[in-house]
């Protein structure tokens, strides 16, 4: 991991502006857990220099510790809401897409109706209170872990964990205080990728045209 949270300013650095900024202190905040992690291998010639859990970590940033859908339960069920939200995935299905490929890239199309039929199975649609926001997201973790595949496509192994201090996956939205965040935890250093819940369903790398075509024609 090559981020932290200091504990002093509550600002987050990476570990180069860390060793600059933040005088001699070695120990921050993971911002996923909130746990405290610490500087390693800053004496290493060959190891860069990173952050790392203690060894009794809960963190799910530590592969052994992930738990894959242990979220995907719901306190209850709303099968009218849910033929509403099926309704939009239908509709929106390519957008979905486009927006869970901006996150887990080379996405493939068989790996998505995959993430589809998992959240079906696990009755996703139906979860009480659920918003189309949360769909790609969720989607998202709907999978152990994304492989490199046998054609090496990704660079590494990935996966998506939501705030470890959520027990079920409808307490996103139906509780305050929770965060509003999807991680993405590479496999081969830790390193950490968030990503904000956001409505936006365009896809970052097409933001700047939309904004061009929308200017031009108002």
């Amino acid at each position: 991991m090559y981020e932290a949270i200091d504990i002093v300013t509550n600002e987050l650095y990476g570990i180069d502006d860390w060793l600059k900024n933040c005088e001699n202190r070695k120990e921050g905040l993971c911002r996923v857990c909130g746990e405290k992690i610490y500087i390693r291998a800053d004496k290493s010639e060959n190891t860069k220099t990173h952050f790392s859990h203690y060894r009794d970590s809960k963190c799910p940033t530590i592969e052994k510790n992930h738990r894959p859908f242990a979220h995907l339960n719901a306190s209850e069920l709303d099968l009218e809401n849910g033929k509403i939200i099926k309704g939009k995935v239908a509709e929106h299905s390519f957008l979905i897409f486009e927006k869970c490929k901006g996150m887990a890239e080379n996405l493939n199309a068989k790996e998505f109706r995959d993430l589809i039929d998992f959240a079906t199975q696990k009755e996703v649609w139906n979860y009480k209170g659920l918003t189309f926001t949360y769909v790609p997201y969720i989607l998202l973790t709907c999978r152990e872990k994304f492989t490199k595949g046998e054609r090496n496509y990704r660079k590494s192994d990935f996966y998506f964990v939501f705030d470890p201090n959520i027990k079920n996956v409808d307490e996103l939205w139906n509780q305050s205080g929770k965060k509003q965040k999807l991680w993405k935890v590479d496999c081969k250093d830790n390193n950490v990728t968030e990503y904000s819940i956001d409505s936006a369903l365009l896809p970052i790398w097409y933001e700047f045209t939309d904004e061009y075509i929308r200017n031009k024609f108002t």
